[in-house]
């Protein structure tokens, strides 16, 4: 009996400190306010460089898309055919690429980067750029190879590539462009606009739209 009465007591104690609870946390709207977070900051364009590569228009009027991106991320490579779509459509657009590996997700992201900047000594950026992007290995034999199909002399490619000579200069691109709170690959400036994942050739054209009218 006297059991019974104590756990009535211990009921009724608890009942009691959990109505006072909820009268506490319970606001005019009947809810507690919802949790709020603060909103990621917008990426800043970080200066282009004499030196970055680019390709295109070399008007100074033209309407530049500056690209930061990684040879192993799928969503970039998912974008570059939409992007060369409207290169070949637009003859006043120039793309600049930067180098933006995601190195903890893809180490093979560094090396394709190295690839780029050594064939770049060879005055073929682009040609390797591209067979990067479609490259569905990014390996060294299979970059070494690349370079040999697009005309590159192997042997000063492949020095450079092993030496990682070009390393400490990727890793500053990727400091610069956390600076300037890029979070993801890739990310796209064009005039005023900020595009970032996968993009369409749609979403291009608008972008470069919304920038010849200065908006």
């Amino acid at each position: 009996m006297w059991i019974l009465l104590g756990l009535f007591g211990l009921l009724s104690v608890l009942l009691v400190w959990s109505f006072l609870y909820r009268d506490a946390n319970t606001y005019e709207s009947g809810n507690p306010p919802p949790l709020t977070q603060a909103p990621a900051p917008l990426p800043i364009k970080p200066d282009v460089r004499p030196d970055d590569p680019a390709r295109g228009s070399a008007d100074k009027n033209a309407v530049v898309i500056t690209e930061f991106a990684d040879y192993s991320c799928l969503y970039c490579r998912a974008s570059e055919p939409e992007i060369q779509t409207v290169l070949r459509e637009n003859k006043d657009v120039r793309q600049v690429w930067r180098d933006m590996p995601v190195v903890s997700e893809s180490p093979a992201g560094m090396l394709a980067a190295s690839a780029g900047r050594c064939a770049n000594e060879q005055g073929h950026f682009w040609e390797m750029h591209d067979a990067l992007m479609s490259s569905p290995q990014l390996d060294s034999p299979t970059i070494n190879q690349l370079a040999k199909n697009i005309g590159l002399s192997t042997s000063a490619f492949s020095d450079c590539l092993a030496s990682g000579k070009f390393v400490p200069s990727i890793q500053q691109d990727i400091e610069i462009a956390r600076e300037h709170d890029l979070t993801g690959a890739p990310t796209f400036f064009i005039g005023k606009n900020v595009l970032t994942g996968y993009v369409t050739a749609a979403d291009l054209r608008w972008a470069i739209l919304k920038a010849r009218l200065g908006q």
